[in-house]
């Protein structure tokens, strides 16, 4: 069972970095789609941008108005399949990175 792990967690480690970029990129196209489409949404969500105004809050508006998936509840079609991208991006890093951090303490203690 370690051997897998242990083979396994390299990898794990090197895609956090494409993983992260791509979701960077499908989060930026989804606010820009919520900010032309439903500036009000937008609104609530605190005019959230990728490097301006992102604050903490900001960013946990956004996550979890993305793993909740209220984006279904808009009726635009292209921003529900941007918006299921970027929710199955977010959980997947998740468990990424979860895994990640986990798979050494497991390995440990094998």
């Amino acid at each position: 069972m370690s051997e897998i792990i242990t083979a396994i967690w390299p990898l794990l480690c090197l895609s956090m970095l494409p993983l992260s970029v791509w979701y960077l990129v499908e989060a930026r196209s989804v606010l820009e789609l919520i900010k032309s489409n439903h500036p009000q949404v937008w609104l609530e969500l605190g005019k959230l941008q990728i490097i301006k105004n992102n604050t903490i809050s900001n960013s946990f508006k956004f996550m979890v108005f993305i793993l909740k998936a209220d984006y279904r509840s808009l009726n635009d079609y292209t921003l529900l399949k941007k918006g299921n991208l970027l929710r199955v991006l977010l959980i997947g890093g998740y468990l990424v990175v979860l895994f990640a951090f986990i798979a050494p303490i497991v390995i440990g203690r094998l």
